[in-house]
């Protein structure tokens, strides 16, 4: 995992230790996730010596024996002569040699980015492109695309497939697909899917989509995106449906992210095959330009799994479970339980019965206080300086997990995930969490544990 830099403190930010953050700089889309020759491969957008975005973006490149303990290697991609930046796209590493799909942004128009390819030579480890590795130059002619990026590679049936985000006209949000039977040359499929939507509806899906995936999950497809409209990133939505090769029919939608906090997320296999997913965790103010030497982190990363209602459910990932030391004893009054965390992150297990609070402090001050809402569907989230969020409750009872990292709050219940930052602590002492359960008394299944690196 990412290790403390000097200066951090006297900033007032400690540095996350779950979650990986970059030594300098800006980051944003993590992609290229896989368990690659003994070891995790993580692939990012990158802005070095920024910690505001800008379109010279570069390819960062991490490491890890598990899907904690990220070390951040030399960048993989820069931009050339011939290109303003190298932008979101996805990594085959199973092809010969390993192939990166990415956005290369040139001129002025930024919204209409060209897919274009960079390969990995085995001697000396180096990443490589061309003028010429251009397999896309422009959307289909006869579609009005207004925006056009983040290709996604996977192999399908005897070829391999590529989707590309994109706006079209009227507000219509799309992802198009392409084929190839050796990744070199490219046809057109058509719209994979597409969709208008307002905010009216009930879930609403903005009029771009951006960093699409689509991936097999038991009987069904799903089709994850990053919605936005006019310019401002929303969250990540979620399709259910089937998919033919050619096109994909959601049956369902659902909001797959709350806050402001996750976005792009990424999907992959871990070494045991299962389905798993990680994001972008914006800063929050966006674009916080106090901020000093470094803007950005990545999610930890979870499970993706279909619950018996054919919904899908996030769950944090065993590697990140096995961090777990041993569960505080905390001090027990009448209505609840305070528990003292030392210089750790720590993951909180509480039951979302009402009268259920939990308050995060530090430095005498409450950074968060997270609370059953009155009619019981709602986690309501109170954060000192950036104002109150609600997270969806779909079962009232059910435990909620809390990943509490530095600035970093990840919220995880049984039907819905939400990521938010907090006020930083001025110090890396002690940190108060407080579970009262307003006389439920639930006590017995609220637990504590400090989360430690191996």
């Amino acid at each position: 995992m990412s290790s403390p830099h000097v200066g951090e403190a006297s900033l007032g930010r400690p540095r996350p230790r779950i979650h990986f953050t970059p030594g300098d700089g800006w980051i944003n889309d993590p992609y290229g996730i896989g368990w690659v020759n003994g070891r995790y491969e993580l692939y990012y957008q990158a802005v070095p010596g920024s910690v505001t975005w800008g379109p010279n973006c570069h390819w960062g490149h991490a490491t890890a024996p598990d899907l904690v303990q990220w070390s951040e290697g030399p960048l993989a991609l820069a931009p050339q002569d011939y290109e303003v930046g190298c932008w979101s796209g996805s990594v085959v590493h199973e092809a010969d040699p390993p192939t990166i799909f990415y956005t290369r942004v040139a001129g002025d128009d930024w919204d209409l980015g060209k897919v274009a390819t960079a390969t990995l030579d085995a001697t000396t480890g180096r990443w490589t492109t061309r003028s010429g590795d251009v397999i896309v130059d422009q959307p289909p002619a006869h579609l009005d695309v207004r925006c056009f990026r983040d290709p996604y590679v996977f192999r399908h049936g005897d070829g391999w497939t590529m989707l590309v985000g994109a706006a079209l006209e009227g507000g219509t949000a799309a992802v198009l697909q392409y084929h190839s039977p050796d990744m070199l040359t490219w046809a057109y499929d058509g719209i994979l899917c597409s969709r208008q939507s307002d905010r009216t509806d009930a879930v609403w899906t903005a009029s771009m989509w951006e960093c699409p995936q689509l991936f097999p999950l038991g009987d069904e497809w799903v089709l994850l995106v990053s919605v936005c409209e006019a310019g401002t990133l929303q969250y990540v939505a979620a399709a259910i449906g089937g998919y033919d090769g050619h096109a994909f029919r959601a049956r369902t939608w659902q909001r797959l992210t709350y806050g402001n906090c996750a976005y792009a997320m990424a999907a992959f296999l871990d070494r045991d095959g299962r389905r798993c997913v990680m994001s972008w965790l914006r800063e929050e103010p966006q674009g916080d330009e106090p901020l000093a030497e470094r803007a950005g982190a990545h999610s930890v990363a979870s499970t993706i799994e279909l619950d018996e209602g054919g919904r899908l459910v996030l769950r944090p990932h065993q590697d990140v479970v096995a961090l777990r030391a041993r569960a505080l004893a905390g001090h027990t009054d009448g209505t609840g339980t305070s528990y003292e965390v030392v210089d750790a992150p720590v993951e909180i297990n509480a039951v979302t019965r009402p009268g259920l609070e939990v308050t995060i402090s530090d430095d005498a001050q409450s950074r968060a206080t997270l609370t059953v809402g009155a009619d019981r569907d709602v986690l309501v989230i109170d954060r000192g300086g950036y104002g109150r969020e609600t997270l969806p409750l779909r079962d009232s009872g059910a435990s909620v997990r809390i990943l509490l990292d530095a600035d970093i709050l990840e919220v995880f219940t049984a039907g819905t995930y939400g990521a938010y930052r907090i006020a930083p602590s001025c110090s890396s002492g002690t940190r108060v969490v407080r579970i009262d359960h307003g006389g439920a008394g639930s006590d017995g299944q609220n637990i504590v544990w400090p989360l430690t690196s191996r």
